[in-house]
């Protein structure tokens, strides 16, 4: 191919993409931004706080004085106990068998009449976020007319997760317990 034929080749396939990205800003200034989290917005406020004394009490991540992500003991423990340990292949639709039935012996405890019964499924998958489309879909297919209870506040990706699949949601505030002493006056 000459130098000058590649040029043009390679101007022209300039100019498309030019035209497809401005296609695409076109298509994509209609859609709406997302509402503001308010969970990441105590974050956001968080680094906007100049005091040297300020705490993150947004996203559950610990860390040391400075600052730094802390691993905890038990995690790195946990990663020597399973690294190389298991087969690095698909897992069946499921999930991992074992992990699954750990999971809800901790979740219900090793006796509970629900897991002797056979009463629970488990179904493993990917992040909070993925096993919450996961249900809104399950919820949508096979209980039509079933409501989600969502806690208020919760993380703002919650509620169009069960929109998008169509399944009613009624919100809820936590409920706050307050401890009172066993002590008699």
């Amino acid at each position: 191919m000459s130098r000058a034929l590649f040029s043009a080749a390679l101007q022209q396939t300039r100019g498309e993409q030019t035209m497809a990205m401005s296609t695409i800003a076109s298509f994509m200034s209609k859609v709406p931004n997302a509402p503001k989290d308010p969970i990441l917005g105590i974050t956001e406020n968080f680094l906007k706080d100049p005091s040297p004394q300020k705490m993150n009490l947004g996203v559950g991540a610990y860390r040391d004085d400075d600052g730094k992500p802390v691993v905890l003991p038990s995690v790195r423990e946990a990663e020597k106990r399973v690294s190389g340990t298991h087969f690095m292949e698909y897992l069946p639709i499921q999930g991992l068998k074992e992990f699954n039935s750990e999971s809800i012996k901790l979740a219900y405890g090793e006796n509970a009449d629900v897991i002797k019964n056979k009463q629970v499924a488990v179904v493993q998958s990917l992040s909070g976020t993925g096993s919450c489309r996961l249900m809104a879909e399950f919820q949508r297919r096979w209980m039509p007319g079933s409501k989600v209870y969502i806690p208020q506040p919760t993380w703002s990706n919650h509620h169009n997760i069960w929109h998008d699949a169509g399944v009613e949601e009624v919100i809820y505030r936590e409920m706050k317990i307050i401890r009172t002493s066993n002590k008699k006056a």
